[in-house]
């Protein structure tokens, strides 16, 4: 697979309600061919794009998303937050962004936040989903997590899966898992980058994907380090 030099971070979530089809339609209209979001599972395992385990902060529900059922989440607004002019959208199943995805041509990259305890559960669940709407392996998405327990367990599923290894600390093993998970990408927080920590990547050979630059003079320094994409709120930073 390739990976595109800017990826839409929650789509475009610095314009519109992150996570939202609203976020992912305005991405396209940006000229995004890359998405980022993060999928967790309802109480009855349904995979919802939401980022947060609370439902408060996005939501106008309450509580935590693994205790609610899935049309309890159906039924809340995921806009409004952000603005009056997004009252009434909703929480996407990733079946639905899967959809959108295929018909859209923009890549995705779905990152797994397992609630605790669901870890095994979540990464099932989800590569169900992933493999039923993506019989064609070109239109694989790229999945990530910080959980790397998660990535093995996806990988047990679907050898030919592109995976990404998520950094927000600095693991010394990385490299030991990179090899085990036989991943696609590595996905490091800037703030714990150098360019030795990107030269001895790249020099591994994987691609390297950096969150969240949304500076184009930050991303600029990045891109002259060797790093192959940034994650972005803006999907016009570039442009």
């Amino acid at each position: 697979m390739e990976i595109s030099p800017l990826i839409a971070h929650r789509g475009a979530s610095a314009y519109a309600p992150e996570n939202t089809m609203a976020a992912f339609d305005k991405a396209f209209a940006m000229g995004a061919q890359m998405v980022e979001f993060d999928v967790l599972l309802s109480q009855d395992g349904i995979p919802f794009v939401i980022h947060d385990e609370n439902l408060r902060r996005t939501t106008s529900g309450r509580g935590l998303i693994n205790e609610k059922e899935a049309d309890y989440l159906r039924s809340l607004d995921a806009g409004k937050w952000f603005s009056r002019k997004f009252k009434g959208e909703r929480i996407p199943e990733l079946s639905e962004v899967l959809k959108w995805c295929k018909l859209s041509g923009v890549r995705a990259n779905i990152e797994l936040k397992p609630c605790k305890g669901t870890e095994e559960t979540t990464a099932f669940r989800v590569m169900e989903v992933v493999l039923r709407h993506c019989v064609d392996q070109e239109l694989l998405p790229l999945i990530s997590s910080f959980d790397w327990k998660v990535l093995h367990l996806c990988r047990s599923v679907a050898p030919e899966q592109p995976l990404g290894l998520l950094m927000h600390e600095w693991k010394d093993n990385w490299l030991s898992e990179a090899r085990a998970l036989d991943v696609f990408s590595v996905h490091v927080n800037r703030k714990i980058l150098s360019r030795e920590r990107v030269a001895q990547i790249k020099e591994e050979g994987y691609r390297l994907a950096v969150y969240t630059v949304n500076r184009v003079r930050q991303a600029n320094k990045l891109f002259r380090w060797g790093v192959d994409a940034i994650f972005s709120d803006y999907p016009d930073l570039l442009s």
